[in-house]
């Protein structure tokens, strides 16, 4: 992978950078690599592009499909990196989490909850006594299968 070249971060390097983000993580290749598909984050460094996949070799496939389909985007600015769960997996997840107990779960306010930043597991932002509930953690430990998760206080939304 390439190193960020000093002084980078122009707008045009933006530009590319963004241009190679929506190739890269466009639903048609989304769909072709679910399975291992993570995340894009454009702009980690800027004018670079981080494709997070399970699977580094199938993500190397996976952006020569994008640059087949979008000639003009340049590989040189995207950097794959692995992640431990693809999004498919994290989503599939949340809606089983979700589907019999939102807006909370044993009991506990769920004010936010998804993929981590970085797809190594769900993150889950409830109330204080929430975060410090050993039996939430029991709970999630026993619903999610042994996907990692994170449960942090989090603020209720407003409005």
């Amino acid at each position: 992978m390439a190193s960020p070249v000093a002084g980078s971060g122009t707008s045009d390097d933006t530009a590319r950078a963004q241009a190679l983000a929506q190739a890269v993580g466009d639903e048609e290749f989304n769909a072709a690599y679910s399975d291992i598909f993570g995340t894009v984050i454009d702009g980690y460094t800027p004018g670079r592009v981080a494709l997070c996949v399970t699977d580094v070799a199938r993500g190397r496939l996976l952006a020569q499909a994008a640059k087949r389909a979008h000639p003009a985007v340049d590989l040189n600015r995207l950097d794959i990196l692995a992640c431990r769960y693809s999004e498919r997996t994290l989503q599939a997840a949340v809606r089983v989490l979700m589907a019999h107990s939102a807006p909370t779960i044993a009991g506990f306010p769920v004010y936010q909850i998804g993929p981590a930043t970085d797809h190594s597991g769900i993150e889950l932002h409830t109330s204080q006594a929430g975060s410090a509930s050993a039996a939430l953690r029991r709970y999630l430990t026993s619903q999610l299968g042994g996907i990692a998760f994170t449960v942090v206080k989090g603020e209720q939304p407003v409005g």
